[in-house]
């Protein structure tokens, strides 16, 4: 689906929804390659009112903005807003741009920001699995000072993952220096987050994660039928979208059957929204 076409530069803006990775900025060599050989594999963009927004492809494109390049070959699809963000999500995971504090921010903002589906949901988007989304969530709920720490590579994210059971961010980070300090295993690590707790806490300490997990899962789990009809009503209604928005390509010089046809585009936009914001209500 969509259109190869070549657009000018200023009329595309880079994506609304960032990750941060290092995927932000165009590094030297493919500068170089695409000064050297032109852009080889089109960027994916997205209309967007009067524009165009990026979905996949923004170091190429900062990459052709440095070179100075007027126009950009482009791959136009209609995607709103939920898929345009599993799209660059997974295109980052895959390239490994992203460090697990982005990871968890985005899985966060796709959860609990946007509530565009669960967790077991998003885990088939992005071919991971529950369990390692739970863990990269479950990071967030460590002090800012150890999230600084594991960005900065200074503290190993298995080793975090320790961490998560230690509840007072005091003792959370004293453990960390000894940890950081002594670049211990993950297995270091959990000895001594169990040597520190009394045996109140090293019970808590050892169902953390699994009382975490197992609280998630049952969310996502209610009423999986409802939620796998709803799916199944969202991706028809898109698809009956997106068959629309390929016929107005064709008709845009009979502007009564365009006008005719963009009214039904949006009336199946509305009411994809109200699909999804109806299966919000069963989180």
């Amino acid at each position: 689906m969509g259109l190869i076409e070549e657009i000018d530069l200023y009329k595309i803006n880079e994506p609304s929804i960032t990750f941060y990775g290092n995927e932000r900025s165009a590094n030297d060599e493919l500068i170089a390659s695409i000064k050297q050989h032109g852009l080889l594999q089109p960027i994916i963009v997205r209309t967007k009112e009067n524009f165009f927004e990026v979905v996949s492809g923004r170091r190429r494109y900062n990459a052709c903005k440095s070179l100075g390049l007027r126009k950009i070959i482009c791959h136009i699809v209609e995607l709103d807003d939920k898929a345009a963000f599993e799209i660059s999500l997974i295109e980052n995971i895959q390239r490994k741009n992203l460090d697990p504090i982005e990871e968890a921010n985005a899985f966060k903002a796709y959860v609990d920001d946007f509530g565009w589906g669960g967790i077991t949901d998003l885990a088939s988007k992005i071919s991971k699995s529950s369990a390692y989304v739970c863990k990269r969530l479950s990071l967030l709920n460590l002090p800012t000072h150890l999230l600084t720490c594991i960005q900065s590579h200074t503290l190993g994210v298995s080793a975090a993952e320790e961490l998560i059971s230690v509840k007072d961010p005091v003792e959370a980070d004293r453990i960390a220096d000894i940890v950081v300090y002594n670049a211990y295993t993950s297995r270091q690590t959990r000895s001594l987050v169990r040597a520190s707790l009394n045996s109140n806490t090293e019970t808590t300490a050892k169902s953390s994660f699994q009382d975490s997990f197992h609280n998630h899962e049952s969310i996502v789990d209610i009423d999986l039928k409802a939620q796998r009809s709803f799916d199944k009503s969202i991706t028809a209604l898109k698809v009956a979208m997106n068959r629309i928005a390929a016929i107005i390509n064709s008709v845009e010089d009979n502007w009564v059957v365009y006008e005719t046809l963009l009214q039904h585009k949006n009336m199946l936009n509305s009411q994809i929204d109200i699909m999804i914001r109806e299966k919000k209500r069963l989180h």
